[in-house]
């Protein structure tokens, strides 16, 4: 079956997400390797051989010229494999952009120049929830470039099992008021929620059938451990709402795409979850 990967992290030099700790930490939590590094070529016939066309996630920029680099380096990926690469999240560091307006001057040209969608919002490392009203001018550019954004929900592995979680909040990962506020003040602004939602999924399935203009990728978790409320609500209401992400590297294509076969969905579903709904929410075509 076609499938459209919204949450891809890349294992290039270039494109790696993770220092070598973080990497460590990542390989022991979910008992897989990290093919740290490969080249671009090796890794784009990894997603053509499983047969994924992927949306990349980008490394945390440390400035605005390397943001611009990384914005170049995107838009030569989408160039050169047409086939695998539809584009990639624009990447936001709250410790260093802390100019939103001159972030969001820089979040329109890499938009433009990577050809991107909008920006991925990852509350849990920055310890302030997506609704917060600095942000309102980020969500307005992406609103105005018809470009969808992610927000991050659920439990997350960063952190998990340290002292204090290493002083990850999960708070800032509820879909009630943190994603619901957004969409409520942009209804136009098609918004992904991102992650597997548990703890909070009652919350997520609430805010998918009230608005429109959200969605919930559900990487991060084998589909056999979804909530049932979870599993129930993908085969009914939400069937036209969820996307699927693998987590790829944390995750192979074989193992995580036949543990969503395996769980008995319509075929209909299936086909809504691996592409079908990410076709109608980006406008593109597999």
């Amino acid at each position: 079956m076609k499938v459209i990967d919204v949450q891809t992290q890349m294992t290039t030099e270039k494109g790696a997400m993770f220092s070598k700790d973080l990497k460590d930490f990542f390989e022991v939590t979910f008992k897989t390797t990290i093919p740290y590094y490969q080249t671009e070529d090796e890794m784009i016939n990894v997603f053509r051989e499983a047969g994924v066309k992927v949306v990349f996630c980008v490394p945390e920029p440390q400035n605005f010229d390397q943001m611009a680099q990384t914005g170049d380096y995107m838009a030569k990926l989408k160039s050169d494999y047409p086939d695998v690469v539809y584009g990639s999240w624009a990447p936001y560091n709250f410790a260093k952009f802390t100019d939103i307006d001159k972030y969001v001057v820089e979040l329109e040209k890499y938009i433009d120049k990577a050809k991107s969608f909008g920006v991925f919002y990852y509350g849990a490392a920055t310890g302030v929830p997506a609704n917060d009203k600095r942000f309102l001018p980020i969500y307005q550019l992406c609103n105005d470039k018809k470009v969808p954004i992610k927000i991050s929900v659920g439990h997350t592995a960063m952190g998990a099992g340290t002292p204090g979680g290493s002083g990850i909040r999960l708070g800032t990962e509820r879909p009630i008021p943190n994603v619901d506020d957004v969409a409520a003040q942009f209804p136009e602004l098609n918004i992904i929620a991102a992650h597997c939602p548990w703890p909070f999924h009652s919350e997520m399935i609430s805010v998918l059938v009230h608005k429109a203009n959200v969605y919930n990728e559900v990487h991060g978790w084998m589909p056999k451990y979804f909530p049932e409320e979870l599993k129930k609500e993908i085969n009914s209401r939400c069937k036209t709402k969820i996307m699927f992400g693998s987590d790829y590297p944390f995750f192979s294509f074989d193992r995580i795409i036949k543990g969503w076969e395996d769980e008995g969905y319509k075929p209909e579903v299936l086909e809504n979850v691996f592409y079908k709904n990410a076709e109608r929410v980006f406008g593109i075509e597999y």
